[in-house]
């Protein structure tokens, strides 16, 4: 029997808890990589029990795992995004750009207001004790029109370490959304094979040259998730037929691809490990569904909810963590301080969720069934006499 649940308006459940994990997993990565013995590179020789913390997959994706966790963020979007192009429904292209655009922005123009005021207002040099990122991260820039700008429109090239460093995701995501429709063009249209190895080529092109061009390199992931929406009925009824032990194993080795982490900074080794990660995320969203004990979890009512606050989550917890850090450090221990981040954290992007994400979403339904109603009107047939 198939248990998942479907929201009316075709998301999973199960997609939303994923990417509430994936949340709280970045929130981690950020309340651990502010040690500097957890952000710079460690040896086996220095440190045997740190050093598989920080490399070993299967553990590093549970305390520094967070670029990973963002792939499995973008797979999501692909996936999710492409529901409502495969029920076969004429998507209007505006009321879509529309809808996303106050999904997407309207929460993060309340979030960069905050940061931007706060890094005004609490002025602290940095901290020698803690991490280069976090020196680095903690609101050194200046601010300048074309800063503030970069940040407004969300698609242009600035420095999206300015104020909340969290936004380079956001930017990929702003920009690969405006061509989304055209991509589900070939998608729907193409085979699975064409669809993977047209952006396959793009992807390392693109990885290659970088700046504007890693975000070609991430319409794969895109494309990936909106290939298993459309085939999903497919992986999961193949799923479903599987023993015990071969979705044990399955689990594993798609945890493994997901986990995977390339040390260094070479823009296309990273870029093809993303790759890898992919396929460990994709692997993941079908086990999601398939209604076996992981789906069990995901639908738990508490995991759910970090579901529904994973953007507030995503948004908010950066800026807390610097604001906390420089005002508390020093005066409390940095322990207490990272759990004060952890908790506000939560309860903030909680309290986002209810009075801005929700109103942004309904806000857009309103203006394009608005538009969509005059449209109709426009062109209607006049009544008979």
């Amino acid at each position: 029997m198939n248990n998942h649940k479907v929201k009316a308006n075709g998301h999973y459940v199960e997609l939303d808890s994923l990417r509430g994990i994936a949340s709280v997993l970045v929130l981690i990565t950020h309340l651990m990589i502010v040690f500097p013995m957890i952000y710079s590179p460690s040896s086996p020789q220095d440190n045997l029990t740190l050093f598989v913390l920080k490399y070993l997959p299967f553990t590093r994706a549970l305390f520094i795992g967070g670029p990973e966790a963002v792939k499995l963020f973008f797979v999501l979007s692909g996936f999710v995004l492409a529901l409502p192009f495969l029920k076969g429904t004429t998507i209007r292209y505006l009321p879509y750009l529309l809808k996303r655009f106050l999904r997407i922005c309207i929460p993060f123009y309340v979030a960069i207001c905050l940061a931007v005021l706060l890094s005004i207002v609490i002025q602290r040099s940095s901290i020698p004790e803690l991490s280069e990122w976090y020196n680095s991260m903690s609101w050194t820039t200046p601010i300048s029109a074309r800063l503030l700008l970069g940040h407004f429109f969300l698609i242009g090239s600035f420095n999206v370490n300015a104020f909340n460093n969290v936004i380079w995701s956001l930017v990929h995501e702003m920009r690969i959304s405006i061509l989304f429709p055209l991509m589900m063009y070939g998608v729907i249209r193409y085979s699975w094979q064409k669809n993977v190895a047209a952006y396959l080529l793009a992807g390392i092109i693109g990885f290659y040259l970088g700046g504007y061009g890693d975000t070609v390199g991430y319409m794969l992931l895109f494309v990936v998730g909106a290939l298993l929406a459309k085939h999903r009925a497919f992986f999961i009824k193949h799923y479903k037929r599987t023993g015990s032990l071969p979705k044990i194993i399955l689990f594993t080795f798609a945890y493994a691809l997901y986990s995977l982490h390339a040390p260094g900074s070479n823009p296309l080794i990273t870029g093809m490990v993303s790759y890898i990660n992919m396929l460990g995320c994709g692997s993941l969203i079908i086990i999601a569904l398939s209604s076996g004990r992981f789906s069990t979890i995901l639908r738990n009512k508490i995991v759910s909810y970090l579901g529904r606050i994973s953007y507030s989550l995503y948004l908010y917890h950066f800026i807390i963590l610097v604001a906390s850090i420089k005002l508390l450090y020093g005066i409390i221990p940095i322990g207490f301080i990272l759990l004060l981040t952890a908790a506000a954290s939560i309860s903030i992007a909680a309290l986002s969720y209810h009075f801005i994400e929700i109103p942004s979403i309904k806000w857009g339904k309103t203006l394009t069934r608005s538009r969509d109603t005059a449209i109709q009107q426009q062109y209607a047939l006049p009544p008979s006499q």
